[in-house]
């Protein structure tokens, strides 16, 4: 045992010591990130006499619900090519957190069609208005030059996706 742990230590001081250099790409990046708040659903039924029982008389309800925030279909297509085509669920045990987007296209510097949709899988319960719109899309051809990011993003005001201005690789 203590020669391994030596062995992956030594190992370790032998790798921090090999010179790190990024590649010399002059590509572009198209990053699409954004939080959503999803359309809730929720499901609920009346409790059983056996589920009843087991509950305390001061904790107990005539019915149990169940709910989750329904899922996104995210889609990306850069120059007539499918680049992502995935469901964006939300995070949490119960899955009732808000939708999280992150993607990141590395693409040639130039000219570029982009269409990215996002759309709601499923209707939400209730009379309320979600808070994100059941479908959104971006259709927009833009020109980047090497190491320039692209940033598309969702204004929560304007519900809309947009595209912001560009800046260089790495900086904020």
């Amino acid at each position: 045992m203590r020669k391994t742990l030596l062995a992956a230590v030594l190992g370790l001081g032998w790798l921090s010591q090999v010179p790190y250099e990024p590649g010399s790409s002059d590509d572009a990046m198209i990053r699409l990130s954004w939080r959503a708040r999803g359309a809730r659903v929720e499901e609920c039924r009346p409790l059983t006499a056996e589920e009843l029982e087991r509950i305390p008389s001061h904790m107990q309800r005539e019915e149990i619900c169940e709910g989750t925030v329904l899922p996104y279909r995210l889609r990306v297509v850069l120059n007539e090519l499918q680049q992502v085509d995935q469901i964006v669920r939300s995070a949490g045990a119960r899955q009732d957190r808000p939708l999280f987007v992150l993607q990141e296209l590395p693409v040639p510097a130039g000219t570029h069609h982009l269409f990215v949709e996002f759309i709601r899988q499923g209707e939400p319960s209730g009379d309320d208005e979600p808070a994100t719109p059941g479908y959104l899309t971006l259709d927009a051809t833009i020109a980047l030059n090497p190491h320039e990011v692209a940033l598309v993003t969702y204004d929560p005001e304007r519900r809309e996706l947009v595209l912001t201005g560009y800046g260089e690789r790495g900086s904020s």
